[in-house]
């Protein structure tokens, strides 16, 4: 019995440290500091750097690189889509970041921001009385026409990244 208790009670330690220590790393690698440490992603910071979301606003909110980056919609999908674009994005800066077109790649935007993190500040529903032209605008969002806020919202976040892209030194 108090072999059962203390195999208990460490067990319970050591899930508490390891969820913890996983929640501080996620923490930790989830804004503009961490994710331009790599060379490739130093345009994007300064383009982010430069936009509202990155604090070019009149309350000087910041929004992270996961808020956009990743999906709001469950802790689950949130930590497996963490886990494979940060291992991807570190195989992708040691061997093909010379070849990746930065540029090109601004076409296939709705493949890595999600929609759920923007409505985690952006109520489409308060808006409807806030400003109604807003949820007028956002009408084919609600209706499902349009499956992404950057579908429309082309340059959300990282203002003018095509000029920063093309500052990037090889």
């Amino acid at each position: 019995m108090k072999k059962m208790l203390l195999f208990l009670l460490v067990g319970t330690l050591v899930g508490i440290g390891l969820a913890l220590g996983s929640a501080e790393m996620i923490e930790r690698t989830s804004g503009v500091e961490f994710c331009s440490s790599c060379h490739s992603m130093r345009p994007m910071a300064r383009a982010y750097r430069e936009d509202i979301h990155g604090g070019h606003n009149r309350f000087g909110v910041k929004a992270r690189c996961v808020d956009c980056h990743l999906p709001h919609d469950n802790v689950v999908s949130y930590v497996v889509a963490k886990a494979y674009s940060g291992t991807k994005d570190v195989l992708g800066e040691l061997f093909w970041v010379k070849t990746f077109d930065w540029t090109g790649n601004l076409q296939h935007r709705e493949r890595f921001t999600y929609s759920s993190g923007c409505r985690q500040c952006h109520d489409l529903d308060a808006i409807r009385y806030q400003i109604p032209k807003a949820f007028l605008a956002h009408r084919d969002y609600k209706m499902g026409i349009v499956a992404s806020c950057v579908h429309c919202h082309r340059h959300v976040g990282h203002k003018d990244i095509t000029g920063y892209l093309s500052q990037q030194q090889p």
